[in-house]
């Protein structure tokens, strides 16, 4: 891996990792029941290194059965669940990876928000979007979202913003016709997981780790993968 490279993904990793623990901190506040424990329960599994434990938790029907017990018949030493609000608590507390001092990704990211004004809230969409598509979204909770208003409630609790600004950017569309977001469905209709609200596109999650020379090659870039972007749909 180059030294590009590895300073993007530990870019990626760092914010993806404030992602993972503000989900954490906020789950109970959106699930209740079986599905709260289900999220916990994935967030524990995926976040085992930060929590401090010597090795990935297993619990009770993770494995089938015939793997449940060892050569000599022993059960397998599985793990106890941490309750929702102790997990909470301990995932607010939890520090991310550390940020690497430069990196293509960040730099392309600041140049980005000067260059169109981007609000904080649109900044962290687009951030958290990126890192989404890189790691994969079947790396986040499911979380359900019952119409528009309620999805801006989630984005707006998990940046920790104002619900106008959440509304705003929704409302614009900007981030969507630029390309960097993943659009409405085929339908018109609006994603019904916060991990479709944090959708970037191909194209824009390798674009914004290429490397350019001045904020006008980078601008330029940009308006030719909105163009080729276009003509492909």
């Amino acid at each position: 891996m180059t030294h590009d490279a590895t300073c993007n993904a530990a870019f990626r990793r760092h914010h993806m990792g404030r992602l993972l623990h503000r989900i954490g901190t906020l789950l109970p506040q959106w699930l209740n029941g079986p599905d709260l424990v289900r999220g916990c329960r994935d967030l524990e599994q995926l976040c085992w290194r930060e929590l401090g434990y010597p090795r990935q938790p297993v619990f009770d029907g993770d494995l089938p059965p015939f793997l449940m017990v060892d050569a000599d018949g022993y059960s397998a030493n599985l793990s106890m669940p941490t309750a929702p609000a102790e997990l909470a608590a301990r995932m607010a507390a939890l520090e991310p990876p550390p940020l690497p001092p430069s990196s293509l990704a960040g730099k392309n990211f600041i140049a980005l928000a000067r260059l169109l004004n981007l609000t904080q809230f649109e900044l962290q969409w687009l951030l958290w979007s990126y890192c989404t598509q890189r790691f994969g979204s079947a790396i986040l909770p499911v979380i359900p979202l019952r119409d528009a208003t309620h999805g801006c409630n989630v984005l707006a609790l998990l940046a920790g913003m104002p619900m106008d600004a959440v509304q705003d950017a929704l409302a614009s569309r900007r981030l969507y016709a630029w390309g960097f977001l993943d659009g409405r469905g085929a339908d018109g209709e609006m994603p019904s997981l916060l991990s479709g609200w944090l959708s970037a596109t191909d194209h824009y999650a390798d674009w914004i780790e290429q490397p350019y020379a001045s904020d006008s090659d980078l601008l330029t870039a940009l308006c030719q993968a909105q163009v080729s972007l276009m003509a492909s749909r």
